[in-house]
């Protein structure tokens, strides 16, 4: 009967080991991802400002007028917030939900499978 307890044990040991892999597997993926996304976020914005200066110019010079020009770009990027923001389920919510759930729900399978094989 003891060794069945110390069976047991090691056992409960090895699931709760290979879930903390599994946890650490997912954050680091989830941590790579955010670093990823937030330099090129951060390359993406460069880009904007400097597409920005370049479009402010441009209207000012079809409009003869800077200080116009800059409330018809700064209106235009208003306009584009609005509807980003009516639009913030339908781009995030879905893409998100489908991602995390492949990440933890995926591989289930997998785990009960290795256990059959193991014992």
């Amino acid at each position: 009967m003891e060794e069945l307890f110390q069976d047991v044990r090691y056992y409960i040991d090895l699931r709760i080991k290979k879930i903390k892999l599994k946890m650490v597997e997912h954050l680091s993926i989830i941590c790579s991802k955010a670093i990823t996304l937030a330099a090129f976020l951060l390359m993406l914005l460069l880009a904007v400002l400097t597409l920005t200066g370049a479009l402010v110019v441009a209207v000012a010079s079809w409009i003869d007028s800077l200080v116009w020009a800059f409330v018809i770009v700064g209106g235009f990027y208003l306009v584009a917030a609005v509807v980003f923001y009516l639009l913030r389920d339908k781009l995030f919510t879905g893409g998100m939900v489908r991602t995390f759930s492949k990440m933890f729900f995926e591989d289930n399978s997998n785990m009960e499978d290795d256990d059959e094989e193991n014992f």
